[in-house]
């Protein structure tokens, strides 16, 4: 349950940050920039290969760091930082 929960949110902030790349490919970024896009982007995806696959690592050897950065630079009321931030807690829970 708590594994589907963390796998759904991410898939949730994936297709955001997708969204937001595509918005930044067309000068019309609201948030970040497209490096810490990408780098989140690839943070997310390791999160979700993790999730579906039977083999998620011990939670202190878990991927960290996504929501550290919107936390640090983001606007406090960004959408896609919550669902950044929700999906990677999920995913050190699960």
């Amino acid at each position: 349950m708590a594994i589907r929960k963390a796998l759904t949110a991410t898939a949730r902030a994936l297709s955001g940050v997708d969204e937001e790349l595509q918005r930044h490919g067309v000068g019309q970024g609201r948030v970040s920039n497209a490096k810490q896009l990408a780098s989140i982007r690839e943070q997310l995806t390791l999160m979700e290969t993790q999730l579906s696959s039977s083999q998620l690592p011990p939670k202190e050897q878990r991927v960290r760091g996504a929501g550290r950065a919107v936390a640090d630079s983001w606007p406090f009321d960004s959408a896609l930082g919550a669902m950044v931030l929700e999906a990677e807690q999920l995913y050190l829970k699960a």
